[in-house]
């Protein structure tokens, strides 16, 4: 067990759930440090005080082991609004959930660096590690002529054809 030995500063945008009003500007208020987790395990929950703070146009993470107040939310915020969960205790593969949701945010216009979510790659990559080329498969349904190098050569006959077969099928996929 880790236990959380310095204070980090909340971030503005960050609206507390378990912080008064009138104690906003209090050292407890704008850090985020283990009195804080006691006092948010320990207070009520001032649900209808933080929604009033969130703008419009706001994207909701609830951080949270499930995403209990999914509901809640979604009905008490502004219909520009979006909501997301990381966690949900109905899911049966969390990871997946929680991924998933990362791409949400990621179509919702935040920027990630979704390198924290993976260990550093040392390169070059041990023998065993495994190669991306199985994974890839190839629709095959239909065929496609492939020139060889040869036909791009400007004095070639082949050439000057397969420029005026290009430019057909070109124009016909443009009209």
């Amino acid at each position: 067990m880790q236990v959380i030995t310095k204070s980090i500063p909340r971030s503005t945008s960050w609206i507390s759930t378990s912080v008064p009003e009138h104690q906003i500007q209090t050292e407890q208020a704008k850090s985020f440090n283990s009195s804080y987790l006691v006092n948010n395990l320990v207070s009520p929950v001032r649900f209808y005080d933080a929604v009033r703070k969130i703008p419009s146009k706001a994207i909701v993470i609830e951080i949270a082991p499930h995403g209990s107040m999914q509901t809640l939310l979604k009905k008490s915020l502004r219909a520009e609004s979006d909501c997301i969960s990381l966690m949900s205790k109905k899911e049966s593969d969390n990871l997946h959930y929680f991924m998933s949701n990362i791409g949400q945010l990621f179509t919702l216009g935040l920027k990630l660096d979704l390198k924290k979510l993976y260990p550093p790659v040392e390169y070059p990559v041990g023998t065993g590690t495994p190669m991306l080329s199985p994974g890839i498969k190839w629709d095959h349904s239909k065929e496609w002529v492939v020139p060889s190098w040869e036909e791009f050569l400007p004095d070639s006959s082949v050439f000057t054809k397969r420029i005026s077969e290009w430019h057909i099928f070109f124009t016909l996929m443009v009209n």
